[in-house]
């Protein structure tokens, strides 16, 4: 379990810029590393963690081994190795080696002595602290030992799981150093004032050794809004509770976090100890309101029904869970170019990801992967549960865009010793943060309903909404014509929870078809959702073909997948993709196109607000006319008016071309919602 890391820095000119060491460094350190596959799984015994790397090459990070030809198939013991040249100017500082993802289990080694272990949580950031394990003004070599080997002390159990199984450094690392004390964390909670737009901020630092001689100098900036001011700058005498020492700020007027405004604001916060700053962290939050009333959906105050599709990481072969922030980037772009402002992870991913859908509009139910009916409830599973939803609360808190954090996913619902499992694991999360709502996705909800004698409700029911995973006509063998049924079922069965569509979609090879089913299925189940009142939102399962270890597929090798997706594994989009995005606008345009409608080449629209799913007030939307649909941003643009879901508008656009032109609605945020061919 020891990969060797061995952090190599730099050169003296490298150092030169920490003799004048600010508050904190962050030190990315992804490049020239050595990695060693151990298909023996001999290292430990041998002492790969005293020693040069046997056999070893050179790689850049993220890394798997499971992308490459002669290793993809391996499942077991990956040694990685890095030497870190410490400056003697460290020796008073703390520092902090932070690691995006380690897949799935980990020891973690300083100049040959374990220093930290990982059990079973493959997806988490993970930080260790060095200080008092370094050697100054010398080299040190820093060993992980990583295995991905199916293991029943994991989260995911063993093979339960239904994405790939990528050993590695999977994500970036990086070195944080900085004086003391040095704050662990910081926690900001936003609230937003409805009736007068006002903000109000409680920033939390955690200390590993509080020093009740600090003050904060705080600073709140506008952050990705079209003006940069400041909104307030104090240096205040912090609260304790604990090691947990805390500031409250009021703002008099903010804009509100919207998924087509989203508007953030950063928070920064220097450790002062005296007039020196010793410390500084930094983050982005927004202000909004989500919550669920009388089983319906209200984001600041407003009613919404929500749409979205889910991308499974790794499904790219060239890259594996080793994603670039550029393929990153790239599927999270294609998650908006689909209409995307809802959308949930089976596990965790890198904090870009976050960082993303905070700055472009789209809510996160983030869940920790405990997958699968074979899961069992027991002390291992449960306590390797507990830890990873404790890890990932703590890791992406300021993250406007997490509105709930899940506990699983398809588990036995309806089992006393699940239930139990599911009961602590949501409490923990309602402790952990009590101002986030808390879910569990379930297959089972249709396996018994209140009518039915000795009726016990479902685990799903414990969370504060109902979210339930829909495949009528494919996994579940029913008739397409009784998906209806079911819901009203449901619906009677849990009358005053909020209810969401967490999957749906259709899974090749299992179920042929191709993408002609894909879009006869896609539109059947929106119809059926859109026609139910109480169903207040929808993902699409998937975004992409994606990678996999499980049954089901002909392939053996890394190229082993589901074709679940609108675009193919490397992004490429497949004609059901236009089907959902125009399913997902917030906005339908009917176009007449009856030549008695048309006089002098000016062509009558009628633009509605969606009653369907999604279902909220547009505003600050253009319409653009052109004469192809790569180019619309040169065509004649119209500013469309606030439209309410139900409400429409009536809009004359000039034909202006011969033959044909292209019609695209876009939102503020620049992603086209709509775009359509005018004859």
């Amino acid at each position: 379990m020891k990969p060797k890391i061995i952090i190599v820095l730099l050169s003296c000119c490298f150092f030169c810029r920490f003799s004048a060491f600010a508050q904190r460094d962050t030190i990315p350190l992804n490049v020239n590393w050595k990695f060693a596959i151990d298909l023996k799984g001999e290292g430990l015994a041998k002492n790969w963690f005293e020693k040069d790397l046997p056999n070893a090459k050179m790689v850049n990070l993220p890394h798997t081994w499971n992308v490459d030809d002669a290793t993809q198939n391996h499942y077991g013991w990956g040694w990685y190795s890095y030497t870190l040249k410490v400056p003697a100017s460290w020796k008073n500082k703390n520092v902090l080696l932070r690691f995006g993802a380690i897949n799935h289990t980990s020891s973690i080694y300083v100049n040959g002595k374990k220093i930290a272990e990982n059990i079973g949580d493959g997806f988490n950031q993970i930080s260790v602290n060095l200080s008092g394990k370094l050697s100054f003004g010398a080299d040190n070599k820093i060993i992980v030992a990583v295995n991905n080997a199916y293991s029943e002390k994991k989260v995911p159990f063993s093979n339960s799981f239904d994405w790939p199984n990528d050993g590695g450094l999977i994500r970036k690392v990086a070195l944080i150093v900085s004086g003391k004390p040095a704050a662990q964390y910081i926690h900001v909670v936003p609230k937003l004032g409805l009736a007068d737009s006002s903000g109000h901020l409680k920033i939390k630092l955690g200390f590993h050794q509080p020093s009740k001689d600090i003050q904060y100098s705080i600073q709140v900036t506008e952050d990705n809004q079209n003006t940069h001011n400041m909104v307030f700058t104090k240096t205040v005498k912090p609260k304790w509770d604990g090691t947990e020492a805390f500031a409250e700020v009021d703002i008099p007027k903010v804009n509100a976090w919207h998924f087509d405004f989203p508007n953030l604001y950063k928070v920064q916060v220097k450790i002062m100890l005296g007039k020196k700053a010793v410390d500084q962290v930094t983050t982005s939050i927004g202000f909004r309101e989500l919550k669920t009333q009388g089983g319906q959906l209200f984001l600041n105050g407003e009613a919404v029904k929500l749409m979205g599709a889910e991308w499974t990481a790794g499904s790219n072969p060239d890259y594996g869970f080793a994603e670039t922030d550029e393929e990153i980037i790239r599927h999270c772009k294609l998650l908006k170019d689909v209409n995307t402002i809802f959308t949930r992870m089976h596990f965790q991913q890198d904090e870009l990801f976050y960082d993303f859908c905070d700055r472009n509009g789209i809510l996160v139910q983030q869940e920790i992967p405990l997958w699968g009916p074979e899961t069992p409830a027991n002390k291992d599973i449960s306590t390797i549960a507990m830890k990873q939803l404790e890890r990932m609360v703590d890791n992406f808190y300021n993250h406007t865009c997490i509105f709930s954090w899940a506990v699983g996913n398809e588990l036995r619902g309806r089992d006393a010793d699940v239930k139990e499992m599911i009961y602590h694991l949501m409490k923990r999360s309602r402790e952990r943060d009590p101002d986030r709502m808390t879910a569990y996705v379930s297959n089972t909800l249709t396996s018994s309903f209140s009518n039915h004698p000795n009726f016990v409700p479902d685990a799903a029911s414990q969370g504060d909404y109902l979210m339930m995973n829909e495949y009528g006509g494919s996994w579940w063998q029913i008739p397409i014509a009784k998906i209806g049924n079911y819901l009203d079922s449901i619906h009677m069965s849990y009358p005053d929870k909020t209810f969401i569509i967490s999957e749906f979609g259709l899974c090749e090879p299992n179920f042929k078809g191709g993408d002609e089913r894909r879009i006869h299925d896609l539109i059947y189940h929106m119809a059926v959702f859109e026609n139910k009142p109480y169903v207040q939102g929808a993902i699409y399962f998937d975004l992409t073909d994606y990678r996999t270890h499980y049954p089901g597929t002909s392939e053996s090798s890394r190229f082993k997948r589901r074709i679940h997706g609108v675009y193919d594994m490397y992004g490429k989009p497949k004609p059901s993709m236009k089907v959902l995005r125009e399913l997902s606008s917030p906005v339908e345009v009917l176009i007449d196109n009856n030549p008695n409608g048309i006089k002098k080449g000016a062509v009558p629209l009628t633009i509605f607000g969606s009653i369907g799913l999604p279902q909220h007030t547009v505003k600050g939307y253009k319409l653009y006319l052109s004469k192809e649909s790569k180019d619309y941003k040169n065509g004649k643009t119209y500013m469309l008016p606030p439209i309410k879901p139900g409400e429409k508008i009536s809009l004359k656009v000039d034909k202006g071309f011969e033959g044909r032109a292209v019609i695209t609605v876009v939102r503020p945020t620049g992603y086209i919602v709509s775009q359509q061919e005018l004859h």
